[in-house]
């Protein structure tokens, strides 16, 4: 289930951002001390007014928690430009229940919602194969690789044609937020 993230939730969120991009998840300069303030900063306006620093647009935090009510992982559903666009930009699942099928569960309860109405993207880093593979099971195309290797990925809405689904030709629907259970 999703709910949004309480002020509690942001040490643990923070802490396994950070875990993740030290292994490559993401980006690996968030795992610097110069850029944990920023994250820490960047994850509490997104709490509270809903809204990303690093690039000024629409972003919910959400926290995932397991049937028993425990946190289980975090997703970042954010706009890509300014009212526009839906990216699963963060999504990181506790290390003590990875295998568990939590982030499986996440991931599809997510697209459940956004994916019959809108495109959704999402970027991977090089190393981050497990997510790679989860989006390309589900149906996500692979776009474009920038310069630092991270894979810009595309699921397209339903009843969308493959064709034009090149990086040059994306056309971003409204930002739509996840409805809280």
């Amino acid at each position: 289930m999703f709910r949004s993230a309480k002020s509690q939730d942001i040490d643990v969120i923070h802490q396994l951002i950070i875990s993740e991009a030290a292994q490559g998840r993401f980006d690996p300069r968030l795992a610097e001390e110069t850029h944990q303030a920023g994250l820490r900063k960047n994850l509490n306006t997104i709490r509270k007014r809903g809204r990303r620093l690093d690039e000024d647009v629409e972003a919910q935090l959400l926290v995932w928690e397991t049937v028993s009510g425990e946190m289980a992982g975090c997703l970042i559903n954010s706009a890509i430009l300014p009212g526009m666009g839906n990216e699963l930009w963060m999504v990181a699942v506790l290390p003590d229940l990875r295998g568990t099928g939590e982030g499986s569960r996440m991931q599809d309860k997510a697209l459940a919602f956004l994916h019959p109405r809108v495109d959704v993207f999402s970027r991977c880093a090089a190393e981050a194969q497990v997510l790679y593979q989860m989006n390309l099971r589900r149906g996500f195309l692979p776009l474009d690789v920038t310069e630092n290797g991270v894979r810009v990925m595309k699921l397209p809405k339903m009843g969308a044609s493959l064709a034009g689904q090149d990086a040059a030709q994306q056309e971003l629907g409204p930002f739509i937020e996840m409805p809280l259970d």
